[in-house]
């Protein structure tokens, strides 16, 4: 260590050694208008990568939107085909069959009695019961806009404050919804139905949800739909077993055979046999 320390001090007389030992040594650093310019362009590549994130979410989140709504009035569409072609009409028992309709309004509203089939919204609610009374309105909804209502109940059951009937909602932001008649004896089509004893030939219907962006009193959605409805009514006779002609009633036979046995097709009273 003292060797060293010796030849040290030896070099250190040399002038070169004193002018290498003195240089200072040269640093590199980045100044603060380069951090500053390199900030900000970070920041601007953050700033480009959340606006196309954001574009996508939101382009998501209305293609979702619009995807519901449109399920959603395909439902609504089809439960309305569902309650239609399952209408039912017994003239001995009208009171509990009537067909309603209000289309007088902007919104139309129709309570039917009908079968409802086992795919049909609620069928099970109250359990073998099918044959039940099923309405269809609007309510107001959220910020302006309307729901459509489907409610439904026995033919029999009186509803009151123990005995609800089932309600949901089948779509929202309704914007158009009517029905149209044809009367068969009048070759026409009708906006307004009155005969509350008589089922309609063909309902004509049309669902309108969402609002146009360009117009906000047209709908985005609308679909029509064409219903036949069984439109002859069951008369009291058959509604009560009895039938015409040579088949037996629910009081027997019309003309028995002794042996217990009914007679033949053709052989019975009130028929005709065939001339040749």
């Amino acid at each position: 260590m003292k060797l060293f320390a010796a030849r040290l001090k030896r070099l250190s007389g040399h002038r070169w050694f004193g002018r290498w030992w003195k240089r200072p040594v040269a640093t590199s650093a980045f100044t603060i208008l380069e951090l500053m310019l390199a900030i900000g362009i970070f920041a601007m590549v953050l700033m480009a990568i959340y606006a196309i994130w954001i574009g996508i979410l939101r382009g998501t989140q209305a293609g979702m939107k619009a995807a519901a709504e449109v399920q959603r009035s395909r439902m609504a569409l089809r439960t309305l085909e569902d309650a239609f072609t399952s209408a039912e009409y017994f003239m001995a028992n009208m009171k509990y069959y009537l067909f309603f309709a209000d289309t007088s309004g902007d919104m139309a509203a129709v309570s039917i009695a009908a079968r409802l089939p086992a795919s049909f919204p609620g069928v099970g609610r109250y359990g073998s019961q099918v044959v039940r009374r099923v309405s269809f309105f609007t309510e107001p909804g959220k910020n302006g806009t309307s729901d459509l209502i489907m409610s439904q109940h026995p033919i029999m059951l009186a509803t009151n404050s123990v005995n609800q009937a089932y309600t949901i909602v089948l779509a929202r932001d309704v914007t158009f919804f009517q029905l149209a008649f044809y009367d068969e004896r009048k070759s026409e089509w009708l906006d307004e139905w009155k005969y509350t004893n008589q089922l309609p030939k063909l309902v004509q219907i049309a669902l309108g949800i969402g609002r146009s962006a360009g117009n906000a009193s047209k709908p985005s959605d609308l679909v029509y739909s064409l219903v036949a409805l069984p439109s002859v009514g069951v008369a009291p006779d058959v509604q009560s077993g009895r039938m015409m002609g040579n088949v037996a009633t629910n009081r027997g036979p019309l003309n028995p055979d002794p042996s217990g046995q009914l007679p033949p097709p053709g052989t019975g009273p009130g028929t005709r046999q065939p001339r040749f």
